[in-house]
C-alpha cells in the first residue's frame, strides 16, 4: 500500500508561519519615475468597456505594451500590510521580488516600465471595475477572448506605442493567450504563457477523465465572491465528457504564429505541465523557446533570470532589437535529483531532448517488479480499489536520466464495478529512502511524477496519438463488462529526474489520489474509486508495459 510521506516538524511550523507571515515575499515601494493611470477605459466591440490600470515611463517617446486580462482583480495589490492570500497559503522554495503595484500572477510594472515597456493590467468583464454583463461571466469564452484581443488592437494604436503588443502572465493570465494568438490581432507580436493549462477538461476539471475534487469549488466559490461569474463546479459536474462545451474553450494551436516563450513546470503536475508541453509542441509558431524548471512557480516567474530571459524575449520582438535572441538556446532544460536541489541545467533543441532512448520495462506481477527482458510468467495480481494498491520496483542498472513523459500501458480487469478512476505514480528511492520533490503550489513531499485515468473513458484516439504519447477524446463512457480486458494506455506528467546506478524506481498503481486532500498547501484531490477489485494483467499476450525516455549518464 501507497504510504504519503508526511511532513516534518520544521515543514509544518514552516506553514503556520508563512500563513502569518510569508517573509520570503519582498514588496517593493514602485519608483516614482513610473506614470501610473487608473481606470483607464478600454472600448470593447460591444459597446462595452474594459477597466485598465496603465504604467509606463515617464519620459516622452513611443513603447511597446505588454498586457494581462484576469478576474483576480488589478486593484488588490500587497500594499499597506495586505498579501496575496496564495503566498501565504503555498510554501514557495526561494525569494519572491516585485513591486506593490503587482497584481497576483501578473508582470510587475515596475520592472517592465523601468525597461521601457507599458504595462497594461485589466480587470475582466463583470470584476473589478470592469462592467457587468447581461449574464453572469464565464471563463477563457470567447467573449472573454474577444475582449483581450480588442485591447491589444486598442494598446497598438495609442499615441504612446510603438505598435507592438505583447501577452504575459502566470496561469489564468498563461490560458487565456492561446485564443488570442490564434485569432492573429493585427497588432500581437509575441507571447509569453508562463505555466498556464491548454485544455480545461484534460488539464484541470478532468485530467484523464478524474473529476478534481479540490481546487475547482475552492475556486468557483471564491471567484463568485469577488465578481459576476458563473457556477464553475456546476458547469463541471454538469458536462461529464469532453463534449462540445468543454472543446469550445481549446484553442487552434497551428494557428499560432507569433513568437511565443513558454515554460513547462515538472511541479505543477495535473495541472499546468502536461498543457504546457501541449500548447508548445502544437503551436505553430516558427520561434519558438521553452523553460522548464521544477521550482516554485512564483518563484521561478519573478526570479532575475526569468525576467532577464523574458526581458531579451519581448526586446526582440516588441522593440526589433538585434539582442541574439535568435540563436538563442530553445530549451532550457532542469534536471533534479534530491528535492530542492538542481543537478544540472543544460540548453537543447527540443523537448524531449533529441537523445532520449525510449525503453520499455515491463510488469512482472509475480515479483512486483519490472524488467528490461519482460520474459516473466503469466500473473494477474489484484488489490482493492478503495484502500490498496500494486507497487513494481525497478533497480537501474546504469546511471540516467529520465526526461519527458512515460507512457504506461496496462491491462486492466475490475471485479465488482464495470468502472474505476485508476492512479498511477512513479516514486524515487535512494539508499532505501524515498526521494521527494516540489509538487503543484510548493507541495514539499511530492512524487517524480503521477497521473490519472477513469477506465471508461480509456479509448485512445489512433490519429492524434504518437508511439510515445497517447491522446483521448473523453467523449464516450465505456464500461468494462464482466471478465474484460481492457487496455489502457496513460501518459504521465513530464519530468526530468536523474537515477543513480541502485536506485529504485518504483511504480504505483492504486483507485486514490497520492496527496491527501487535509493538506494546507495542497488544494488538489480528485474523485477515488470506492467499491470493486482491479487486476492488472501481464503476460505475452498483455504486454503491461512502462515506456521511459531515458539518457545513460
Amino acid at each position: 500500500m501507497y504510504v504519503e510521506k508526511k511532513n516534518s516538524p520544521k515543514q509544518i511550523f514552516g506553514k503556520l508561519r508563512g500563513l502569518i507571515n510569508p517573509s520570503n515575499v519582498m514588496v517593493n515601494q514602485i519608483s516614482p519615475s513610473i506614470k501610473i493611470l487608473r481606470d483607464v477605459h478600454i472600448p470593447t466591440r460591444d459597446g462595452s468597456y474594459l477597466s485598465a490600470n496603465i504604467y509606463m515611463p515617464l519620459q516622452a517617446g513611443t513603447f511597446p505594451a505588454l498586457l494581462s486580462l484576469h478576474p483576480a482583480r488589478k486593484d488588490v495589490l500587497c500594499k499597506d500590510g495586505q498579501m496575496h492570500i496564495q503566498f501565504r497559503f503555498a510554501r514557495q522554495p526561494g525569494t519572491i521580488n516585485f513591486s506593490d503595484e503587482t497584481s497576483f500572477e501578473a508582470p510587475d510594472p515596475d520592472f517592465w516600465a523601468s525597461h521601457g515597456y507599458v504595462v497594461i493590467n485589466i480587470d475582466k468583464r463583470g470584476f473589478g471595475l470592469s462592467p457587468k454583463g447581461i449574464e453572469p461571466q464565464k471563463f477563457f469564452d470567447q467573449d472573454e477572448i474577444e475582449n483581450l484581443y480588442d485591447a491589444v488592437e486598442w494598446a497598438g494604436v495609442q499615441s504612446w506605442s510603438n505598435g507592438n503588443v505583447g501577452l504575459l502572465g502566470v496561469s489564468y493570465l498563461a490560458i487565456n493567450q492561446y485564443k488570442v494568438a490564434a485569432m492573429q490581432p493585427t497588432h500581437l507580436k509575441a507571447i509569453c504563457p508562463w505555466e498556464g493549462v491548454s485544455d480545461l477538461y484534460k488539464d484541470w476539471f478532468y485530467p484523464g477523465g478524474v473529476r478534481e475534487d479540490g481546487f475547482t469549488p475552492f475556486f468557483s466559490e471564491r471567484i463568485q465572491q469577488f465578481g459576476d461569474a458563473m457556477d464553475l463546479r456546476h458547469e463541471q459536474s454538469d458536462h461529464e465528457t469532453r463534449d462540445d462545451w468543454w472543446k469550445s474553450f481549446v484553442a487552434d494551436f497551428e494557428e499560432i504564429k507569433v513568437p511565443m516563450l513558454n515554460c513547462i513546470s515538472f511541479a505543477s503536475q495535473m495541472m499546468h505541465t502536461r498543457g504546457s508541453d501541449r500548447a508548445y509542441k502544437r503551436a505553430g509558431s516558427v520561434q519558438k523557446w521553452l523553460y522548464t524548471h521544477r521550482g516554485g512557480e512564483w518563484t521561478a516567474y519573478y526570479s532575475t533570470e526569468v525576467n532577464a530571459l523574458m526581458l531579451k524575449f519581448f526586446d526582440r520582438f516588441l522593440k526589433e532589437t538585434d539582442n541574439g535572441m535568435d540563436e538563442h538556446p530553445k530549451v532550457r532544460l532542469e534536471i533534479r535529483e534530491f528535492g530542492d536541489a538542481v543537478k544540472e541545467v543544460r540548453y537543447e533543441d527540443q523537448f524531449p531532448p533529441k537523445n532520449v532512448v525510449w525503453t520499455p520495462i515491463y510488469l512482472d506481477g509475480q515479483k512486483k517488479a519490472m524488467s528490461l527482458s519482460g520474459d516473466g510468467a503469466e500473473s494477474a495480481p489484484s488489490f482493492d480499489l478503495a484502500k490498496d494498491s500494486l507497487q513494481y520496483a525497478y533497480i537501474f542498472e546504469h546511471n540516467a536520466e529520465i526526461v519527458g513523459p512515460m507512457k504506461l500501458t496496462l491491462y486492466v480487469e475490475l471485479e465488482g464495478c464495470d468502472d474505476a478512476n485508476l492512479f498511477v505514480g512513479i516514486q524515487k528511492f535512494h539508499n532505501g529512502e524515498e526521494v521527494t520533490f516540489d509538487g503543484t503550489y510548493g507541495f514539499p513531499n511530492d512524487i517524480v511524477t503521477k497521473t490519472a485515468q477513469r477506465v471508461a473513458l480509456r479509448t485512445a484516439n489512433e490519429d492524434l496519438s504518437t508511439p510515445f504519447s497517447p491522446e483521448h477524446d473523453f467523449d464516450t463512457l465505456k464500461p468494462l463488462q464482466k471478465g474484460e480486458v481492457a487496455k489502457m494506455e496513460l501518459q504521465l506528467e513530464p519530468s526530468a529526474t536523474y537515477f543513480r546506478k541502485g536506485d529504485e524506481l518504483r511504480l504505483v498503481v492504486q483507485g486514490r489520489y497520492f496527496i491527501s486532500g487535509v493538506k494546507v498547501n495542497q488544494p488538489f484531490t480528485y474523485k477515488r474509486s470506492t467499491e470493486g477489485y482491479c487486476k492488472i494483467h501481464s503476460s505475452e499476450q498483455y504486454r503491461s508495459e512502462l515506456l521511459m525516455p531515458v539518457i545513460e549518464k
